[in-house]
């Protein structure tokens, strides 16, 4: 590179430099430039909070690609026929391949409609519950997607509180981030509470 080309490359550089600066202090008093700056400041203190308080403390997602619910005992004959079973509840654990497409498409129909478009979150789902429970004396409806019912049933438990919620919500960014939607599927139809100590789908059927 000749002196003459370095000396437009820099003076490029200069006036780049100049046209950003020039642009903040034509905008640094406006009250839009600052509401924007302190909105994201706060954003930013907000989400370190979050991070500082529930997300570091949160179990690992990890888990969950290994994850082998408490199957029954079974006592075998001679033959090696079950005739009895000892489990605190029925569980049997199916592959997704396994569940039929219309059984899957019903509990998407009822639970999780957006289940294929989301990320874990379903956030006009969230402003549409909340909306319709202010607005509403009738029975409270909820927003969890079933990737946080997922987080719910497996990592965080069942406590009644908005820190729940956040762990939960957060939990969930993360399993989409580590399973593929036909394995989350699997983990909720394998893993949901259907009532008679029934736990999971198949289970359900033959309490």
């Amino acid at each position: 590179m000749t002196d003459a080309d370095s000396t437009k490359v820099d003076f490029r550089i200069k006036r780049e430099i100049g046209g950003i600066k020039g642009w903040y202090l034509s905008v640094h008093n406006r009250w839009w430039f600052r509401t924007i700056a302190i909105l994201a400041l706060l954003a930013g203190i907000f989400w370190f909070l979050v991070w500082l308080l529930i997300a570091r403390h949160l179990p690992s997602v990890e888990t969950l690609k290994n994850y082998e619910p408490p199957l029954p005992t079974y006592v075998r004959s001679v033959d090696g026929t079950p005739i009895h079973s000892y489990a605190r509840e029925r569980r049997v654990q199916l592959s997704y391949a396994e569940y039929p497409k219309p059984l899957v498409n019903a509990f998407l129909a009822a639970e999780d409609r957006t289940f294929f478009q989301h990320h874990g979150v379903d956030y006009p789902g969230i402003a549409s519950a909340v909306f319709r429970n202010l607005t509403s004396n009738g029975r409270q409806v909820g927003a969890s997607t079933i990737t946080q019912q997922v987080a719910k049933n497996l990592l965080v438990g069942n406590e009644v509180s908005y820190a729940r919620k956040a762990r939960e919500a957060i939990l969930a960014w993360r399993i989409e981030d580590t399973l593929s939607k036909e394995q989350i599927l699997e983990l909720y139809l394998n893993s949901i509470e259907l009532g008679r100590n029934a736990g999971g789908v198949d289970a359900a059927s033959h309490a």
